[in-house]
């Protein structure tokens, strides 16, 4: 993993465009990718003690807030969250960056471009259950995006 990932953001027009469009539609989609993608990978007693609770991901220079819960060891999303038991924000490219494994979690985190709000606890069990789940066509699938949307600038 690299330590030391540029910063790079989406234009300006996107978050504008993002914050006016409704939320549930995006939710529904992350959802259902979480379902198909990392569901089955996730252990049941992580889902388990993850059940019931609320989570919420900004997406901040789209624009986007992403709201799902753990239902019935499903990913679902919701139209409202209440207060959730963690809120990640960051910009688009270095959640990819996170997903392709570019990144490390721990350096966006304490170069304060990943803020993670909430449980401690639950927030460390989500790090380390994701830290042991590899996705290689997803993880490849990042890497040519990012490589075809080039180098950060400025």
């Amino acid at each position: 993993m690299k330590s030391s990932i540029p910063v790079r953001k989406l234009p300006a027009p996107v978050g504008a465009i993002g914050r006016r469009l409704p939320r549930l539609p995006a939710s529904i989609a992350f959802a259902t990718g979480l379902n198909l993608t990392l569901r089955r990978k996730f252990p049941a007693d992580v889902l388990d003690r993850l059940e019931g609770h609320t989570f919420v991901i900004v997406v901040e220079d789209a624009g986007m807030e992403l709201r799902f819960r753990v239902r019935n060891r499903r990913f679902v999303p919701v139209a409202r969250a209440a207060e959730p038991v963690l809120r990640f924000r960051a910009v688009a490219w270095d959640y990819a960056s996170l997903a392709a494994r570019e990144a490390d979690p721990d350096t966006l985190f304490f170069n304060r471009r990943l803020v993670v709000e909430g449980d401690t606890e639950i927030a460390l069990l989500v790090k380390n259950t994701l830290d042991t789940i590899d996705i290689p066509r997803t993880r490849g699938l990042l890497k040519r995006a990012m490589r075809v949307a080039g180098p950060a600038r400025g």
